[in-house]
């Protein structure tokens, strides 16, 4: 039997509903020829739909909600009902590691992380911190202090930023030419017409699925 592992499996199946829904349509004007032995599997198929779908009613949210996919590198914002109110191309996380050079501190992972999160804050021209990784990989020397003038940015993350995690956002970017693409850090980057739509939008707390 088709399982998806949650949190991954309610985003899936919001993803999966307009095909879902086509595919029981198909079914409710299927001839008596399908119950034969032969097409057997193909009627199970449609009972784990069916499965499916009632586990995506269980799962209705109250608000609206975002969902990431890094596969399709797109940030959709979606109604209670599932439908899409802004579908945006996206950057987001490399699949990559990065190595320090000290051998004792852990390596850095710049891919987006993946579950269910939520939005934590909303914020009004972001300021970007310069992390000790960003220095490394364009072989900078790392600066002793946190308010070392060298490690504050403004205007790189665009206008807003949109926190769903700790240290990763939903913000801008100065290079628009990439979007759509895993390049990121692990953060997720928007168009700014996208960015200010959902900025205006998107409220604290609402639900972000990431997959």
């Amino acid at each position: 039997m088709f399982r998806i592992p949650c949190p991954v499996s309610v985003v899936a199946l919001y993803a999966l509903m307009p095909a879902l829904l086509l595919l029981l349509t198909s079914a409710a004007t299927l001839t008596p020829a399908w119950s034969q032995p032969d097409l057997t599997p193909r009627a199970e198929l449609i009972a784990e739909h069916r499965s499916l779908l009632a586990q995506l009613q269980a799962h209705k949210p109250r608000t609206p909600y975002l969902v990431i996919s890094t596969v399709d590198n797109r940030v959709l914002l979606r109604d209670p009902t599932h439908r899409i109110d802004r579908d945006a191309v996206a950057a987001t996380g490399a699949p990559r590691r990065f190595e320090s050079p000290d051998a004792w501190k852990p390596a850095w992972n710049f891919a987006t992380p993946k579950g269910r999160f939520e939005v934590l804050r909303k914020v009004v021209d972001p300021i970007w911190v310069k992390p000790e990784w960003a220095f490394l990989e364009s072989g900078e020397e790392v600066p002793v202090f946190a308010e070392d003038p060298r490690r504050i940015h403004r205007g790189v993350l665009g206008e807003y930023a949109l926190y769903f995690l700790k240290d990763y956002m939903i913000h801008g970017t100065l290079y628009e030419v990439n979007l759509g693409k895993s390049i990121t850090h692990g953060c997720v980057r928007v168009s700014s017409a996208d960015l200010r739509y959902l900025y205006e939008r998107v409220r604290l707390g609402w639900p972000v699925y990431v997959y």
